[in-house]
């Protein structure tokens, strides 16, 4: 049984994790296509969130693959792109998450390596 304040912080980050990859969605299929809203962007959001889950249970490689795919089948049914503008939607989306990631990972450790 999970206690209450750990499922509240696991539904905060799944929260938190949506509405960044819904936006870095959105960011992906407008440079791609031009031309998109923001609530097609919530279907690969949500999904790649929760993919994003699977990451502290399964190796490294298998989670990427997994979110790839995942996120590949999301933006298909949401943008309904041809193969071609559905994997560069992906690809994109998933380099903008990947640089994200990358840039808050190194803010965080700058932070906790301040001097107090």
């Amino acid at each position: 049984m999970i206690p209450l304040q750990t499922g509240f912080q696991i539904a905060g980050g799944l929260l938190l994790l949506a509405v960044l990859s819904t936006l870095l969605a959105n960011t992906a299929a407008y440079y791609v296509t031009g031309d998109v809203d923001l609530q097609r962007a919530a279907l690969p959001g949500v999904a790649m969130a929760l993919a994003g889950l699977a990451s502290g249970l399964l190796p490294i490689l298998v989670t990427v693959v997994i979110a790839l795919v995942v996120d590949f089948a999301a933006v298909s049914v949401a943008y309904e792109l041809d193969r071609r503008r559905t994997t560069m939607v992906t690809l994109m989306h998933f380099s903008l998450i990947v640089v994200v990631a990358y840039v808050v990972q190194n803010l965080l450790a700058l932070y906790q390596t301040a001097p107090g």
